[in-house]
């Protein structure tokens, strides 16, 4: 019975040292993640906005993802360009953020750009993904991702 009342009151004193000691959050980097799953279908020729990403405050991101498209009814090769900016239907690209491009090889051909780069920025903002296409045909996106996660 001593040990029980001995054992019990070690763990209460466990549990109240415990209690007492300050915690501190563990630093985590801020992170946003955003993804497409529509099947948008670019406008031809011009420029279409098809994600965009929100950066939560200022700081130094590092930005991956990637975009699917396929183009429709493919009989030739068509380049796909994908960008990010910081205004929606811009054709300014972001000078170190993503910028990639592929070409969708006939018939009925799809690829996936890859999308990396960073972003130093100044306050909360977005970032928005443009992407474009030259041909004949028409071409769609199917599902694409974007993430950011703060580095500095």
């Amino acid at each position: 019975m001593r040990s029980k009342v001995i054992l019990t009151l070690a763990v209460s004193i466990f549990a109240l040292t415990l209690a007492a000691v300050p915690r501190h959050a563990a630093a985590q980097s801020p992170f946003a993640a955003s993804t497409e799953t529509q099947f948008l279908t670019l406008p031809q020729g011009g420029l279409g906005t098809i994600n965009a990403i929100e950066l939560p405050k200022a700081g130094t991101y590092v930005i991956t993802g990637q975009q699917d498209f396929i183009g429709y009814p493919s009989s030739a090769e068509t380049p796909v360009l994908c960008y990010m900016t910081t205004q929606p239907g811009s054709a300014t690209a972001l000078p170190t953020g993503p910028y990639s491009m592929s070409t969708i090889e006939p018939p009925g051909g799809y690829v996936t750009i890859p999308l990396n780069g960073y972003y130093t920025a100044a306050s909360a903002m977005t970032l928005w993904l443009e992407c474009r296409y030259w041909g004949q045909q028409q071409v769609s996106t199917f599902y694409g991702t974007l993430t950011a996660t703060e580095v500095k």
